[in-house]
């Protein structure tokens, strides 16, 4: 093979056997060829590399490359033993020369193997015995190639001492091994050793020498050897998983709840497929009706986040906690949440009916409904219902009035109220276990109660806290009993949900109160003559009449009429029979007398005498303690 040297100036060309061809002629040898000693064959290899060495030192002038060329074709192929090899790194050397020229003179060596290249700087002109630097570059300029025990020799010269070998960066690189450093001290000042280089990585040698001698000086440098290793790299990684999820402290029945969670992989790993599930527990529900909440993931790359937005509904009031767990299908690899709390919460309506125990007559009955929201949450849409007897008529009725704080009042309404109030209850109702409220005799009456009237009116808001109150009026009619009741009734559902019956809310509350009708007689007696003044001996007719003004029936009512001295009977008529006795006319008793009856009785008498006289009647019946009386005066006179 040919070793071309060469530089900016000039070449020569050291035409060199190469050991190869050596090994190659060694090897090829006929079978019956006289076979050569092993001390032969070691003498012909040095016989080679120094021919090579000396054919070097021929060329004067500094080298900038090495390349290897074939000269001859080899009829055979063969393969340089590493023996070979490491020989030709010697033959292989950067030979530097000290000319009268420009400042610096540069050189560089590549290795044939593409793993190494040796670049040295020494100046062209330095004075004789004084101290001078050059400098020695090894890089692996290979792509995934480590170079171990790197090791250069710097060759004796004539005329040139070497004082001390450095590497640049030697104190400051702390990662520098012992062993690397132990071998750099025990080496001489002629050596220079690295114990690893990287692949792309260089390290710089300062030499410093003197020149011993006038004229031209040699620094010559030779690649003893290195080891060359493939290094294969792999990452170790850890996948780690953060889940978060987060809830409302504090959640209305009749709206949507909303759930976020956040999964994250803050680890330096990617990780697989992954599962998220949510036990909510009873009494919550997805829309979709499930009391269990799942994601799935079909991964997630290191550093990157997730989040989800569960939307859930609550089917009861309370509170609600649970924890998510996020797991990796294809490994052990998992993360639980902190556990959240949530206090779902929800109108509870109580209702008070307020009225007179009793009433006398035909008077309006008044009543008072007071509707209040107990509960937590506002109580939207409340429908009040107002009842009353269809024998009776409503006479008025206001709207709503808002108020809050109504603890006291509600409790002064109880006392005074003979209704017993129903409170909402936080589940869902349905219409057939509502029951009214009241005590165990209201219920019974209520079954022979009449057929009630019902109206409705709405109050759009009911805070938590807040109260309306309703008057109204009732007309008795005939009624001896005026039943009341009052219902109210709060609805909401949570639209999105696919189980409707389960996603809505009912809050209820009832009471009712009764009143007494007390009803009285009250019987009139009149008496009017129809004439006066009277002739004697002339007749006057006296009408009397009777009617019941009162609100009840009366019974046996009876009237009496008393002629005094100067009136003498003629005749007496009326609704019933009567009797004469004497001076006193006896009329036979009315059974039952309805209130608003009225009857009229008549008696006629002569004047015998002369003077003012006076008619005398008398009542009686059932519902008098003492009968009342009624007096007519008339004047009689003689012409």
């Amino acid at each position: 093979m040919q070793i071309r040297l060469f530089n900016s100036r000039t070449s020569c060309v050291v035409s060199v056997q190469h050991l190869g061809v050596v090994e190659h002629q060694l090897k090829d040898q006929p079978n019956d060829a006289p076979k050569k000693s092993e001390s032969w064959i070691l003498h012909t290899r040095k016989r080679a590399t120094g021919i090579a060495l000396a054919r070097i030192r021929r060329c004067h002038l500094p080298v900038t490359s090495v390349v290897s060329n074939p000269t001859f074709q080899l009829s055979k192929r063969y393969v340089m033993t590493s023996f070979g090899r490491s020989l030709f790194f010697a033959a292989a050397a950067v030979c530097s020369a000290s000319l009268l020229s420009s400042v610096h003179a540069q050189s560089s060596l590549s290795t044939g193997d593409g793993l190494l290249k040796v670049t040295s700087q020494m100046p062209e002109e330095v004075r004789l015995g004084e101290s001078f630097n050059y400098t020695v570059e090894v890089s692996n300029i290979s792509d995934q190639v480590t170079l171990h025990r790197v090791k250069l020799a710097q060759k004796k010269a004539e005329g040139l001492t070497i004082e001390s070998v450095s590497q640049q960066g030697e104190k400051a690189n702390e990662k520098q091994s012992q062993s690397e450093a132990e071998e750099k001290n025990r080496g001489s000042k002629n050596q220079m050793m690295i114990q690893t280089l990287k692949p792309g990585e260089s390290r710089t040698f300062d030499v410093q020498a003197v020149a011993d001698q006038e004229g031209e000086i040699r620094s010559c440098l030779e690649v003893v050897s290195y080891k060359p290793a493939i290094c294969l790299t792999s990452e170790a990684v850890k996948p780690q998983l953060e889940l978060t999820k987060v809830a409302p402290k504090k959640a209305n029945r009749c709206n949507v709840i909303k759930m976020e969670y956040t999964l994250k992989n803050g680890g330096s790993g990617d990780v697989g497929p992954i599962t998220i599930k949510d036990s909510l527990g009873d009494g919550l529900a997805t829309i979709e009706g499930n009391n269990e909440l799942k994601f799935d993931i079909d991964g997630l790359e290191a550093g990157e986040t997730r989040k989800f937005i569960a939307r859930v509904y609550a089917a009861k009031s309370g509170e609600f906690g649970s924890r998510a767990e996020a797991k990796a299908t294809d490994s052990d690899l998992s993360s639980r949440s902190k556990k959240t709390q949530t206090k779902v919460v929800s109108a509870d309506l109580i209702a008070m009916v307020e009225g007179p125990n009793r009433l006398y007559g035909n008077d309006l009955a008044h009543f008072t409904a007071t509707i209040t929201n107990q509960g937590n949450a506002p109580a939207e849409d409340v429908r009040v219902n107002l009842m009353w007897p269809e024998a009776a008529n409503l006479a008025d009725v206001s709207e709503p009035q808002m108020k809050s704080n109504q603890s006291s009042k509600q409790g002064d309404s109880k006392k005074r109220s003979e209704g017993q109030p129903t409170p909402a209850k936080s589940e869902q109702d349905s219409a057939s276990n509502q029951s009214d409220s009241g005590n165990g005799n209201e219920q019974s009456k209520q079954t022979d109660s009449p057929k009630m009237a019902e109206k409705m009116l709405t109050i759009d808001t009911l805070k938590p806290g807040q109260s309306a109150t309703i008057d109204y009026a009732i007309r008795t009619g005939e009624l001896d009993e005026i039943p009341t009741k009052v219902k109210a009734t709060s609805v909401c559902t949570v639209d999105v949900a696919e189980d409707e019956a389960d996603a809505t809310t009912r809050a209820t509350a009832t009471a009712m109160t009764r009143a007494k009708v007390v009803r009285l007689p009250a019987l009139q007696l009149t008496v009017v003559d129809d004439e006066d003044p009277v002739n004697n001996g002339s007749e006057v007719t006296y009408t009397i009449k009777v009617w019941n003004e009162g609100d009840a029936i009366d019974n046996n009512v009876r009237l009496t009429a008393e002629l005094p001295d100067g009136l003498k009977f003629v005749s007496a008529d009326g609704p019933t029979e009567l009797k004469e006795e004497g001076q006193s006319i006896q009329f036979a008793p009315i059974k039952k007398m309805q209130p608003g009856d009225e009857v009229t009785y008549t008696v006629k008498a002569e004047g015998d005498g002369e003077g003012s006289v006076r008619l005398t009647t008398q009542l009686a019946s059932q519902s008098l303690s003492s009968k009342i009386t009624a007096e007519e005066p008339t004047r009689i006179f003689k012409r």
